[in-house]
Order: C-alpha cells, then structure tokens, then sequence
C-alpha cells in the first residue's frame, strides 16, 4: 500500500487496518480558461487538504487520481486536459 504524507496529511492507496473513514471526496482541476495541463498532482492535492483538515480528517484513504480529457473544450481549441482525484476522508491514530 502506497503512502505519502503532503502538507501533514497522509494520502494511501488502499485502505489501512483500523482507520475511521468519516466521508467521501472529490475535487478535479477544470478551469476553464486556464491551463489544467500545466498544473500538477501537487495543486490537486491542496485542494483536498482543505476539505481534509476542515472535516477533522488526518488522511484520505483509498485515495484515487489521473488525468483526463474534456471532449468539449478540446473543440474549443481549449487546454482539454484536466487533473482528477478521490478517496474518502479518514482519520488515522
């Protein structure tokens, strides 16, 4: 099971033995002027520990990511890529 702890959350791919999982998440980068390409994992992730720390969480378990492309604004001649990542909000003792 893959972990990493980023900005005093930790993030693991799976689901630890005895953690309290309190709720889904989801959060994706699809502005839509801007460019989502050039962002990275790292500005996904400052998304979700904001709705982590202010949901008394420690950790997101299960925690799932990519990138994706947007078939509509790519006809755009828009930047039709965008990041994406879920899990559930977790505390972890």
């Amino acid at each position: 099971m893959y972990s990493a702890e980023y900005k005093g959350v930790i993030f693991i791919e799976g689901i630890p033995k005895g953690c309290v999982i309190l709720h889904e998440i989801s959060t994706e980068i699809n502005e839509f002027f801007a460019q989502s390409q050039l962002k990275s994992l790292d500005n996904v992730k400052d998304r979700m520990v904001q709705i982590v720390v202010n949901s008394g969480g420690n950790a997101v378990v299960d925690f799932k990511y990519g990138q994706r492309s947007s078939f509509w604004k790519s006809l755009l001649g828009l930047d039709g890529v965008l990041w994406y990542a879920s899990g559930k909000i977790a505390i972890i003792k």
